[in-house]
């Protein structure tokens, strides 16, 4: 069935929308429709391609040129066979109509659907009422915010009754009257229109914003008529009536024939809702009895049965319990009180002026809003009274075949943009036009962007006002395991709703077939106990170390993806995988203004621009360029207010300074003397850039950063007015923007990212953390807001919130509209985080330490709708920290706490327990913290793995990161560096600390964590070092990174042996507690000096020593 919907879809004469699942090769169908249409047209710009990033766009131009230079692939692969096919005929073409495609690659029309409502702007722009084409902005809230301020202002100035009405309403609170209207502007495009049409006429705005409140509320009435069977229809009245006589109920009694559909019949509806439900759903059949009107006996026996009878029938019915709950949560009026209706109309004329100022500010600024762009395209396209502007006629007679990519994606503004590209286009009419669509509503994720997947769900239908099309289905998935696909049909079969809802944006799940044989495998892991970022984000670290392992083995690319629901869910887990020495790429993860060389650059840009601003010019002077210590920066500015561009020109100050940090400071002055006379004459990112290479700060950054300093000054050159900059503004703007990710090698292989990111990737293994926390929760909104897509247009739902409790009905009734579209979503997304994974799924998360049920709102819910014990539709359940399956798994107090035998060990005696570095330099300690963690990173990796300069730069950056963090500046700093990068260096070029370090070992470990019970105490241990070596012996190593100075090394070994061996011998009592059969050693080794000193472990005894 797939591949025949495959062929029909590939078929250039024929109009279409192909649903096409998760991995069912979209991207290569779209390729082939695309070549079969070129090998049909007479030019190739008769060919619209449209899509919604520019990465999409441009991998669709790639494919097809790809396509188009191919040499002529194996039989065997039928795929690749069809497209090269595909390809020759449209090169055959070209070669006829003198095209020369594959060097003009350019006359194919690939584009998203921004840049063609951009470009159709452009081309007219007194047409479309944009006068000089402004550019499109991304981020524009503080111009919404700006034209709701003015909007209030004149309203207050032009209805004061209105204003003082939605005032009185939010309890006089007016920002928060204006964060409404901003993000009503936001969205403009659902409402203004109809609004404005209605300006001089609310009565007919009214009765239209009515209709489309009745005509929601009907939905629950038309569905339940559908659904239920007219047997049960002709039987249910008589037995509910019966029940009404035997419990003296009039209404009950009263109802004789089954309601029509229609809203004037709510009342009997709600009637029979309320007998056959409870909060729950459809009532227990074992609970009818004579309370429910059904008394125990012979004589009534018949109806009693025949009522339980009913009732399991009803609930085996899909999605009829769902429509019956919404029925029973109608209100019974469905139109607005006069209260209400005064609120709106109010509201309204806010809104008419603050979208009215919005223009005006976009005007003023040169910058608008795609929304805007879009409304101005689609003026100049729809012409005046409903008729077709010349440059509709004009795009008419050109394109005769249009192709939408990832159609589930579309919003109600785009739809209109299609309405108005197929509008002339009519059978019969002698011409080939086709459309074809493709994407799956599935996967439908993007609300926030305003896609509205109940358009599919229309289109589909050819209920949207488009050119007839046929429908196909995908089913083959040629992406993950059997395993994986079988599971995914399983669990979201389940998860996602029975029936589809245009108005709720329901989508029901339509099943795959697996393409490949690979072996595959599903786990949830699960925490018993509750929410605990920190094990949570170890139990990953190990699961990643663990997925590696196994890839690697296998020969696979080691692709392994955490995909999050929200940011902050990775919080806790990338600081783990940087301890663990695991490179990863966060992708708009890591907040911009965050990262150490955008935090230098603003100093440096505000120390330019603002030569006062003491704070800025302290940053740069400590900065790693300058360098200066706390005493040489207040010897500099501890003793004066003057500007300290004055200052670092005294040279009697820099004469008190250590006299190479006052070099320092004059070759800073030296360096953006130039800069200092040119600001506020040139451009700010000029400027800028001047004295950032004047200070030869692009030689110190990696390709990453330096990613990032052009982000920061793209944001710096858009803000930039006169040769300065608003920094409120910069700091706004910077504080939406995100870090680029480590584009080395290594880290490709840990990709972290949101599960919105992830959309249309794939990797071997996918890690879903966090499942058990909900996303961000949000208070009652002041104005239930949603539109529904009617015929393929917008039908907007208003309703005020009321001010006392009592007056909400017909507010729940619109926002409960729009948490059905939001909960929709959410399983939708869940499905495209699982349907990332090739290989391995591995999904995480906590439950209630006391339910064992997860946390309501999170996907983890979805995943065990019956609790832990329920099991999740077949996946394997884990406790986390076990690895072992959750029912065998006993909820103690303990649980956290490795488990080992009982053992007696040696405690120190009163004394013993030293500080390590108390006798030595103020350094000692830092240097030691630095080297272990440095040895600690190489062991992780393995020592065969860290070669080259990279891996030494990573080493060195390390270092110095850890010595600074602990206060170490100045010379202190360059002294401590040298010692402990001569350690790292030592270790790695002895023979010795390159077989401690070696990643051949078996069970290695790095500061091993254990703990242990005794005598109702716990105590923890770290251990260096320990792995088994090739004899089967297991070592445990304890890093010393004392210096010696003198002669008697030989004294000093002895002595450093004599004080640490019970520290060894007491881990040894304790590892082999754990390993009883297994031989175990033990050592000082000296990173400082290369020294390997054995310690003799206690005999094996029965006991040890108290």
């Amino acid at each position: 069935m797939s591949e025949q919907a495959r062929k029909k879809a590939r078929n250039p004469h024929y109009s279409s929308l192909v649903q096409a699942p998760a991995g069912s090769g979209k991207t290569e169908l779209l390729t082939q429709r695309i070549l079969a249409l070129l090998a049909l047209v007479d030019e190739p710009e008769e060919i619209l391609a449209l899509t919604f990033t520019r990465k999409a766009a441009a991998e669709m131009r790639s494919r097809v040129i790809e396509a188009l230079c191919m040499e002529k692939p194996d039989a065997s692969q039928t795929h690749k066979m069809e497209t090269w096919e595909l390809a020759q005929a449209a090169l055959k073409r070209s070669a006829e109509r003198g095209w020369h495609i594959s060097e003009h690659a350019g006359r194919l029309r690939l584009m998203t659907l921004d840049s063609l409502t951009h470009s159709l702007a452009a081309r007219l722009p007194l047409l479309s009422g944009l006068g000089e084409m402004p550019r499109p902005g991304d981020y524009l809230y503080p111009a919404y915010r700006k034209a709701a301020e003015t909007g209030l202002d004149q309203l207050l100035r032009s209805d004061v009754e209105a204003a003082r009405l939605l005032l009185l309403h939010l309890d006089h609170q007016a920002v928060v009257l204006i964060d409404l209207v901003a993000d009503m502007l936001a969205k403009r495009e659902q409402w203004l229109e109809i609004v404005i049409a209605h300006a001089r006429d609310m009565d007919g705005l009214r009765s239209m914003l009515e209709s489309g409140l009745g005509d929601i509320m009907e939905e629950p009435l038309r569905l339940c008529s559908e659904l239920i069977p007219i047997g049960i229809r002709n039987v249910l009245p008589g037995l509910l009536a019966f029940a009404g006589s035997q419990r003296g109920e009039p209404q009950l009694q009263a109802l004789n024939c089954w309601p029509d559909a229609a809203l004037d019949q709510l009342g009997q509806w709600q009637l029979i809702a309320d007998e056959l439900l409870t909060k729950d759903g459809f009532r227990k059949p074992g609970g009818i009895n004579a309370r429910r009107g059904f008394p125990t006996g012979k004589v009534f026996a018949d109806q009693k049965l025949l009522f339980q009878e009913i009732l399991s029938q009803l609930a085996d019915i899909s999605g009829l319990e769902e429509a019956m709950l919404a029925l029973q949560k109608l209100p019974a009026e469905r139109g607005y009180s006069a209260q209400q209706w005064l609120l709106m109309q109010a509201l309204f004329s806010l809104l008419i002026l603050s979208a009215g100022q919005l223009q005006q500010l976009f005007a003023q600024n040169g910058e608008a809003d795609f929304t805007e762009i879009a409304l101005r395209a689609l003026k100049a396209l729809e012409g005046e009274q409903g008729t077709p502007s010349d440059l509709l006629l004009k795009l008419d007679y050109r394109i005769h075949h249009i192709l939408v990519d990832e159609f589930q994606d579309t919003s109600l503004l785009q739809m209109r943009l299609l309405h108005n590209l197929t509008a002339g286009w009519q059978a019969g009419d002698g011409r080939h036009r086709t459309l074809f669509m493709v994407g799956d509503p599935m996967q439908s994720i993007y609300r926030f962007r305003k896609a509205e997947v109940g358009l599919f769900l229309q289109t589909a239908a050819n209920q949207a006002g488009l050119p007839v099309i046929e429908p196909l289905q995908l089913e083959r998935n040629f992406r993950s395991a059997p395993a994986i696909v079988d599971w995914v049909n399983r669990a979201f079969a389940a998860i996602f709703p029975d029936l589809q809802d245009t108005v709720r944006g329901a989508v029901a799940h339509a099943a795959a077939t697996a393409a490949l044989k690979h072996a595959g495998s599903i786990r949830l892991h699960v925490q018993q106990l509750g929410r605990d970022d920190l094990q949570e984000a170890e139990a990953i670290v190990e699961l990643i170390r663990r997925e590696r392992g196994i890839l690697k083995a296998g020969g696979g690319v080691q692709s392994i993806a955490l995909l999050a629901r929200s940011r902050k869910h990775l919080h806790a887990i990338m600081p783990a995988l940087q301890e663990a020495g695991i490179p990863f790429r966060a992708t708009k993860l890591l907040p911009l203004h965050t990262r150490p060389e955008i935090r230098l650059l603003r100093a440096l840009l505000r120390a330019l621009l603002h030569p006062a601003d003491r704070e800025s010019w302290a940053a740069l002077l400590r900065s790693s360029y300058c360098g200066l210590n706390t005493a040489d920066l207040f010897a500099l500015l501890g003793g004066s207010d003057k500007p300290v561009w004055q200052l670092i020109s005294d040279e009697s100050l820099l004469a008190g300074m250590q006299a190479e940090a006052a070099g320092r400071v004059n070759a800073l002055r030296r360096s953006l003397n130039p800069c200092m006379d040119q600001a506020g004459r040139v451009p700010v990112r000029q400027l800028l850039e001047s004295a950032w290479c004047r200070l030869a700060m692009f030689e110190l950054l990696d390709q990453s950063s330096s990613r990032n300093i052009d982000v920061a000054l793209d944001l710096i050159a858009s803000l930039d007015q006169g040769g300065r900059i608003d920094f409120s503004l910069f700091d706004e703007r910077l504080e939406k923007l995100f870090a680029a990710p480590d584009a080395s090698p290594e880290a490709a292989q840990v990709e972290l990212m949101t599960m919105h990111g992830a959309k249309g990737l794939q990797w071997d293994v996918v890690i879903l953390p966090g499942l058990g926390k909900r996303g961000n929760s949000s208070d009652s909104p002041l104005l239930a807001f949603t539109d529904v897509p009617v015929h393929g247009e917008a039908h907007p739902l208003l309703a005020v919130r009321a001010a006392t409790r009592g007056g909400d009905a017909l507010f729940a009734l619109v926002n409960g509209v729009e948490k059905s579209k939001y909960d929709c979503e959410l399983a939708r997304l869940l499905y495209v985080a699982c349907t990332r994974a090739e290989r391995a799924l591995h999904m995480v998360g906590h439950v209630s330490e006391n339910s064992g049920n997860a946390v309501s709102g999170s996907l983890l819910n979805l995943l065990l709708p019956d609790g832990v014990e329920g099991g999740c539709f077949g996946a394997e359940v884990v406790d986390l920290e076990r690895d072992s399956d959750v029912r065998a798994t006993q909820r103690l107090p303990l649980q956290r706490i490795r488990q080992l035998p009982a053992v007696h060990v040696i405690e120190p005696r009163d004394g013993e327990a030293e500080a390590e570095y108390l006798w030595a330099g103020p350094e000692a300690a830092p240097v030691g913290n630095a080297v272990h963690a440095a040895l600690q990173r190489i062991g992780d990796v393995g020592v065969e793995q860290w070669g080259g300069e990279p891996y030494h730069k990573q080493g060195l950056l390390l270092i110095q990161h850890l010595l600074v963090a602990q206060g170490l500046s100045g010379v202190m700093l360059e002294q401590a560096q040298k010692r402990a990068v001569g350690a790292m260096d030592r270790t790695l070029e002895s023979e010795r600390g390159r077989w401690l370090l070696s990643g051949n070992h078996e069970d290695a470990h790095c500061e091993w964590a254990l703990s242990t019970e005794h005598a109702g105490f716990v105590s923890h241990h770290i251990i260096d070092r320990s792995f088994i070596d090739e004899k089967g012996v297991r070592w445990i190593i304890d890093y010393k990174t004392a210096a010696h100075e003198g002669s008697d090394l030989e004294g000093f070994l002895a002595e450093e042996a004599k004080r640490h061996a019970p520290q060894l011998q007491r881990y040894a009592a304790i590892v082999k507690a754990m390993e009883p059969d297994r031989i175990v050693n033990c050592a000082l080794y000296f990173p400082m000096l290369d020294i390997w000193r054995e310690i003799e472990p206690l005999p094996v005894m029965d006991s040890l020593p108290e």
